[in-house]
């Protein structure tokens, strides 16, 4: 994982990021509806129903970022009911949630490449280990950080979409920006953890 956009050298590799991409995307969802969920009362609680139609995670606006950088973020936003504690730190908790999910994911497709070890799951390792900690570092939303930063001011509510507006078109200005002049502040911040991270998962 020298060189983000990758080199891919087999249709193994496109077919690992794709399927990355789109379950990390997915995963992001459902892990911020789980962890919500995990706070009503047992009694109350009723089975989960999961969303697992990419057409419901998949933010349009991320294609461009997807693209020159292979991380991105998700669309989905968990509305937080009447039995969520209202304190900040909970409420910055959800969006935190979504890359915590895609390291879970990334464990879970560790501890199968072990086994079955295909360059599809390889690539969908990494590409979602990629994208959280691209969302655990990145302070500007939509990405989870930058979600995180705002859910303490509940003045943003009601901004929400034009935040998160501005701030994915701030996200492709700056990475178009580092493509064109082969500059890379922000992959510098990425992907040496990264590249850390996904060996470790990948079992050295």
């Amino acid at each position: 994982m020298d060189l983000i956009p990758f080199e891919f050298q087999s249709y193994d590799q496109w077919l690992g990021a794709i399927i990355g991409i789109v379950a990390g995307l997915v995963i992001q969802g459902e892990g911020q509806a789980f962890f919500v969920l995990m706070f009503q009362n047992l009694s109350e609680r009723e089975k989960p129903v999961y969303d697992l139609n990419p057409l419901h995670h998949i933010d349009p606006r991320s294609f461009p970022v997807l693209l020159l950088t292979g991380w991105g973020w998700g669309k989905k936003r968990v509305e937080e009911p009447p039995y969520f504690p209202p304190s900040w730190i909970a409420r910055s908790m959800v969006p935190l949630t979504a890359p915590l999910a895609n390291m879970i994911l990334a464990g879970v497709l560790g501890t199968i490449y072990m086994f079955l070890p295909f360059a599809i799951l390889k690539m969908a390792i990494e590409i979602n280990v990629l994208i959280a900690i691209a969302n655990l570092l990145v302070p500007i939303p939509p990405m989870a950080l930058g979600r995180a930063l705002c859910c303490p001011f509940p003045a943003l509510d009601s901004r929400q979409a034009t935040v998160e507006t501005v701030g994915a078109a701030v996200l492709i200005i700056i990475v178009a920006v580092e493509y064109w002049a082969k500059t890379s502040y922000l992959q510098s911040l990425i992907i040496p953890p990264t590249k850390f991270v996904a060996k470790w998962v990948l079992g050295g």
